[in-house]
């Protein structure tokens, strides 16, 4: 099996068909609302590739935010098996059993459960199994995870008390950065609102009096300045969005 970089994200199929409907639907919409006609609907190219970077950024946020989360998980029951006295390759095997129960089959930890636990059995140090999962992951806490894991291991320490402290820490980390997720959520739904309305306004502009922006369509000054509105609304999105990534 193919060992997954996580620092980067791969579009699917379905990524693909989410990202063609919703730039079709932007497409249209635009080019009836801002030039009211279809053809102008070229000049939205530029945006949409824009759009193609921050839907796979956004992805790669995604994907990221649940490994860290399964790891947190993995973690919490990795502490409970090596306080009952096992292993920590035993713990290992046991963590993959508990968390069977909480994630479906097809999240990213049993992909790398299974890799660690294969690679115990063919006598594959752990520290060595971990590092390579906390480098290809891109995650902060999986990286120190392993570098602890790494340094009981060479120091001779109470690895379990060690490990029982890392975990409890990280933890705590994760848990505040989940809080703070939580507190943004409810500003970024108001950011999206606003770059909805002036699609809105120009909606009920035409719908309520169609006439009010012939002006504006037809006409090199209307496309000018059309342009330079819808210009703008991808500015203030891309601004508001800047303000919203607030690193955790």
């Amino acid at each position: 099996m193919e060992k997954r970089d996580y620092r980067r994200y791969r579009f699917g199929l379905r990524d693909w068909m989410e990202f063609l409907i919703r730039i079709l639907i932007k497409g249209l919409v635009i080019g009836y609302l801002f030039y009211d006609s279809f053809k102008m609907c070229v000049i939205c190219i530029p945006f949409f590739i824009m759009d193609y970077r921050d839907m796979k950024m956004n992805r790669q946020k995604v994907q990221s935010r649940e490994l860290t989360l399964q790891f947190k998980s993995m973690m919490e029951a990795l502490v409970t098996s090596l306080t009952a006295g096992y292993s920590l390759e035993r713990a290992f095997s046991d963590a993959r059993r508990d968390l069977s129960f909480v994630y479906d089959k097809d999240a990213y930890i049993f992909r790398e459960l299974d890799e660690i636990i294969a690679g115990l059995k063919v006598n594959i140090p752990i520290e060595k199994l971990l590092s390579d999962f906390g480098e290809r992951s891109g995650v902060e806490d999986i990286e120190n995870f392993a570098n602890v894991v790494s340094a009981a291991k060479k120091s001779g320490g109470n690895l379990v008390r060690i490990i029982e402290k890392t975990v409890r820490s990280i933890s705590d980390k994760i848990s505040v950065e989940e809080e703070m997720e939580t507190m943004i959520t409810a500003k970024k739904l108001e950011e999206k609102i606003m770059m909805v309305m002036p699609y809105g306004i120009l909606f009920y502009l035409r719908i309520s009096n169609g006439g009010f922006l012939d002006v504006l369509y037809h006409n090199a000054f209307g496309v000018v300045m059309m342009t330079v509105f819808l210009a703008g609304i991808y500015m203030a999105n891309l601004w508001a969005s800047k303000i919203m990534d607030i690193p955790v």
